[in-house]
Order: C-alpha cells, then structure tokens, then sequence
C-alpha cells in the first residue's frame, strides 16, 4: 500500500532563506507514516493505551534539494516486507512540485512498554501495511555512523515537558533539535545537508538532563547524545 500525504507547509517550516527546515523534512514524512498506519487501521495512539508501542530505531535520509517557501509538497511512504522477526523497515519519496526531492528510510520495532523489550512482530499486523516490494535505497543493512572517542564541543540540555510524547519518552524529532543545539553555528547556519543518520539507542525519560557532544569525522559532523548517567541515547550524523 502506497500512501500519498499532502502537506501545506506553515511560516515556521522555514528557514530565513526560504528553503525547508530538515526538521520539518522529518516532521512531514513521520506525519505520513502515522497516515499510514490509520489507513491500516492501526491507530498510534490506541496501540500505546495497549502498553504497545512502534519505536523507531534508526533514520536515513538524502536530500537531493529542499523545497522552497510555496512549492507544493507531497511525501509518498510505504511499509516493505517483513525480513526479520523483530523489525521492519518504512520507505520515503518526497515530492516538490511533482518532482523527487528526497529519499528516506527508517527501521521500527514494536516495544513492550511494560518490560521495555522488542515483541516479535506479528504476520497479520504486517498484512494491515500492505507491505510493497520496493527499497529507496540498495544497501540492506544501514552502515553505522562513526565511532568518535573525542569531541570538540558539548553541551548540557535540560529536556523539557514539552519534548515528551504519548509514551512517556522524549519525542524521536527531538533529538535532531538538541543536536543542532551544538552544531558549529557556521554549519547549522548553512542549511545544506545532503543526508542525515540517526540511530537511537536508548530513550530519554522526562526530567533527564542531557549532553549533547559534537565532533567532526570521517567527513561528517557528528552529534552523541547521553542521558545524565553517561549513558549513549542517540547518535546523529550530518553529511553537507
């Protein structure tokens, strides 16, 4: 099952230059994959009351061009089939004015809340997604983002009662928003990334203070993110 979401960008989408913010890249297709799952009948919010969750595990996103203030913007998602017991993976094409303009994906699994561990995923709530034999990109597994020992710059971020989504962590496109809170600010000023890596760890619970460390290697500006116990929460990597 294809799905098609139109969107009507609002001013705050936008950075000063006219062209689309990545964080409402990401905003935009996640609003599509939540269209798809009420077209499958498989409510969001209604799996959470259920103490079930699907959590997301990693992005990969290329842009090619962001959008400009105006453009008309669809984003098109689908599910692929199921390879692996315990997760899945969700495709991305976004349009700008009928023409594609970036390419995602993203690896899910469904979380017990209750324990905190993976749940096998079942057949028939795959078979809801209509699950389509097609890859954005080629590459099966998604290469790691670099490992970093030293960093140049960090800084503490306190998380805030906003951040926190429906199942009591911090909301997956919240940590794109600390991470460009320690981004050189020639680099964020910049606005011209060509793809972006996240792989999230482990969640970040209401209260926590949070670092955010920066490094630049292997040709790409790095974030780590740890909880307040030292622990790695999520890792970022920004390719321009």
């Amino acid at each position: 099952m294809f799905v098609e979401f139109n969107y009507q960008p609002v001013l705050e989408d936008y950075n000063k230059d006219g062209s689309l913010k990545i964080e409402s890249v990401l905003k935009i297709l996640e609003n599509s994959g939540n269209a798809h799952s009420d077209k499958a009948g498989d409510s969001i919010l209604d799996r959470s009351q259920k103490k079930l969750a699907w959590v997301l595990t990693d992005w990969k996103i290329k842009i090619d061009e962001y959008p400009k203030y105006g453009d008309k913007i669809v984003a098109k998602t689908w599910s692929q089939s199921v390879t692996q017991i315990f997760n899945v993976s969700r495709d991305f094409e976004f349009y700008c004015n009928g023409k594609i303009c970036i390419t995602g994906t993203t690896r899910w699994v469904v979380l017990d809340l209750t324990t905190g561990r993976p749940c096998k995923i079942e057949k028939d709530l795959i078979a809801k997604y209509e699950p389509e034999d097609k890859s954005v990109f080629e590459e099966v597994k998604l290469a790691k983002i670099p490992a970093v020992q030293e960093f140049s710059f960090e800084k503490e971020i306190q998380t805030r009662r906003s951040d926190i989504d429906f199942n009591d962590h911090v909301h997956n496109l919240t940590y794109l928003d600390y991470a460009m809170e320690v981004l050189p600010e020639q680099v964020y000023n910049a606005h011209d990334f060509s793809l972006l890596r996240i792989t999230y760890k482990s969640p970040v619970k209401a209260g926590e203070k949070i670092t955010a460390k920066y490094a630049f290697a292997e040709d790409s500006h790095i974030v780590y993110i740890f909880g307040g116990d030292g622990e790695l929460k999520t890792q970022l990597q920004f390719v321009q």
